[in-house]
């Protein structure tokens, strides 16, 4: 992904383009570039690349300056992050560092501001997915036991893991998200075991348009339904499952 807005709130001002060019972050990084020459001459100095510059960081503001600069570094810091034996120090919502650690994780000392160095238990890794910033955290038996966010482009450095739950409810187009035409699909309700189906709801009709206010009270009645479809998978859970919002619960 590239830089999509300056970090930390940079506001970027031309005063002369031929003679000045002005980065400020809320009276912390202030600067003005004036009479470029050499390679600085030549950027494309879009606002990470200033960003960098100013900092003193050439190495990144020629990353940032050349394009798919950005996206080279956010790939390159997956393949890394994927082959270490570290994870986010930071959790997500709704995970903690000791349900991580009931599962079989051991920590040991902090690597940088970002990650903790691990032991995983006998057989689990760490896989890229097809999304630089996205990976998940295998078992023994291919289980994806965690979801893993890391941005490694170096003006908005972060990263963070949420475990996942063994039992899952979704509600989806009953000819699946990747037909072009689901929206003219019913809906239905599914309870999943990792990635394995474990029971179905009966469906409902196609989303209505809402291009309009007349149509509002009907599209809003859909949803109602389909929030339906969703307690109704969570019920069949609490039945079967009473722990199953509980990510350490069920895997053994």
């Amino acid at each position: 992904m590239g830089f999509d807005s300056p970090p930390g709130g940079i506001v970027f001002e031309i005063e002369n383009v031929n003679r000045s060019r002005k980065i400020r972050d809320a009276g912390t990084v202030t600067g003005t570039l004036e009479n470029f020459s050499g390679k600085e001459k030549d950027m494309n100095l879009n606002p990470a690349a200033l960003f960098a510059l100013l900092s003193g960081d050439l190495e990144n503001a020629v990353i940032a300056s050349t394009p798919g600069g950005i996206e080279a570094q956010e790939a390159q810091g997956q393949a890394d992050f994927v082959a270490n034996e570290t994870l986010p120090r930071k959790c997500g919502f709704g995970t903690t560092r000791q349900q991580i650690e009931a599962i079989g994780i051991v920590f040991g000392e902090n690597v940088d501001d970002l990650f903790v160095s691990v032991k995983l238990p006998e057989g689990w890794r760490k896989s890229a997915t097809g999304h630089s910033m996205h990976n998940d955290l295998l078992d023994e038996k291919g289980r994806r036991r965690a979801s893993i966010f890391y941005k490694a482009a170096f003006y908005d450095r972060s990263a963070s893991i949420d475990l996942c739950n063994r039992y899952r409810v979704s509600v989806n187009p009953v000819t699946g998200w990747d037909d072009p035409d689901y929206r003219q699909s019913g809906w239905h309700c599914v309870v999943s075991d990792c990635e394995s189906v474990i029971s179905t709801s009966g469906q409902i009709e196609p989303e209505p348009p809402y291009d309009c206010d007349e149509q509002r009270a009907e599209w809003l009645a859909w949803h109602d339904k389909k929030d339906g479809l969703a307690k109704s998978g969570q019920s069949w859970l609490d039945e079967h499952y009473p722990d199953w919002r509980d990510p350490v619960a069920y895997w053994d």
